[in-house]
């Protein structure tokens, strides 16, 4: 006898939440599916969920002082929190080290929604801001020099912030399942732009082992 087949309704229900929590990134696309499928943690001893690391640089092409807080985030959780962010005040023509950070669905450079979750828990006790100047949405460029009142301020302009995703524009995927450890490289560059918000921008480079 023939049986009506049943609908998979949970599979459905399930899709149609993704789709919904999506909404930031784009609407149930290919990039919003990646980033929400994207490994970036891993269970240690103990049955504890650790966020793998990644490797991060900064190079500064201008001639001027750059000013910044920059820090990964779940920005589909309500809860999340961004610990391990770091902030910096980059001398022109140099470039930071490789920086160590946890790997999170988003990386954010001077991004909006990382400043404000910083700001919304600074009385959490992971929350340790060292340089309030720096706490500001993109970044500052400053030709002041050092020790001026005004060496973090943008005397000679401001970039926007920049996201990007993991499993969309990076990955934390390991070269051996035994490591908890990200690979890659994920690097921005700053650069003078008369055509950009405020006169600069941040470019961005991922270098895959």
């Amino acid at each position: 006898m023939w049986k009506r087949q049943r609908r998979p309704i949970r599979n459905c229900f399930c899709t149609i939440l993704i789709c919904a929590l999506s909404g930031p990134i784009t609407s149930c696309s290919t990039p919003a599916l990646s980033n929400l499928f994207a490994a970036t943690s891993d269970f240690v001893v103990g049955g504890q969920i650790v966020p793998r690391v990644i490797q991060v640089g900064f190079v500064n092409n201008t001639p001027f002082r750059a000013i910044f807080t920059f820090g990964s985030y779940d920005q589909l959780n309500q809860e999340t929190i961004p610990t391990g962010f770091g902030q910096l005040r980059l001398e022109g023509n140099t470039s930071s080290g490789q920086i160590a950070e946890p790997c999170r669905q988003t990386f954010s450079v001077g991004g909006g929604e990382l400043i404000r979750l910083l700001e919304l828990n600074q009385n959490d006790p992971t929350i340790n801001i060292n340089d309030p100047r720096a706490l500001i949405d993109g970044v500052n460029f400053s030709g002041a020099p050092l020790g001026d009142p005004l060496e973090a301020e943008p005397t000679e302009g401001t970039a926007e912030g920049r996201l990007v995703l993991s499993g969309v524009d990076f990955s934390c995927a390991r070269t051996d399942i035994r490591d908890t450890t990200g690979t890659g490289l994920l690097i921005f560059t700053f650069e003078q732009d008369a055509t950009a918000p405020g006169g600069f921008r941040i470019d961005y480079s991922f270098f895959q082992p």
